[in-house]
């Protein structure tokens, strides 16, 4: 074989080598929980580890021809954050990845303002239950030291809705009644599963 021919097959070699990647996928189960309306759990994931949380600042999701003033955004953060702190007294909350932390993060994704075109894409199972004129809540758990998703879960129709008017102003008793339903929801789990 010429040397000319060995080098060119070395090349097509190291250039298809080169253009092949690996990809793994994540397993993830459904989980049946009458409480939300879908939840999925990372394959052999033992949430028994865990014994802290590092509770990452809320998103609050919304189309942008129908922001909430910062006030409100403001508002809403703080009756949320009040109420997941006064279900989780029990547990300690650090700063800092450590391999018994979950990592907890919380959204709201407002969408009773929105158009079809408007809806994030997250997941086919979650995008299907955010559709437009719902507010729907997600929570995600992550393995702090390795940022694997561990579970997802979303509701919208067995939540109390948050009223935000067109003035505005930001229904407080709405707000709390949603926070204190959804950090309820929250500590049933970390009592069931972190213990």
């Amino acid at each position: 074989m010429p040397v000319r021919s060995v080098k060119l097959t070395a090349l097509v070699l190291m250039l298809f080598v080169g253009a092949c990647t690996t990809v793994t996928y994540e397993s993830y189960r459904p989980v049946q929980n009458r409480n939300v309306d879908i939840a999925y759990v990372a394959a052999g994931v033992d949430f028994g580890q865990y014994r802290r949380l590092q509770i990452e600042e809320m998103g609050i999701f919304y189309p942008t021809n129908a922001a909430p003033s910062e006030a409100d955004l403001g508002r809403v953060r703080d009756a949320f954050r009040s109420a997941f702190i006064a279900q989780i007294g029990a547990y300690e909350i650090v700063e800092k990845p450590a391999a018994d932390v979950l990592k907890v993060r919380a959204s709201l994704v407002d969408l009773r303002h929105a158009g079809p075109a408007d809806r994030p894409n997250i997941s086919a199972d979650i995008n299907a239950i955010m559709e437009a004129g719902k507010l729907t809540f997600m929570l995600e758990m992550r393995d702090s030291k390795t940022d694997r998703l561990l579970l997802r879960a979303a509701d919208t129709e067995k939540a109390p809705q948050i009223d935000l008017p067109e003035d505005g102003s930001a229904n407080g008793s709405e707000v709390r009644a949603a926070a204190e339903h959804w950090a309820q929801l929250f500590r049933n789990f970390l009592d069931t599963n972190l213990q």
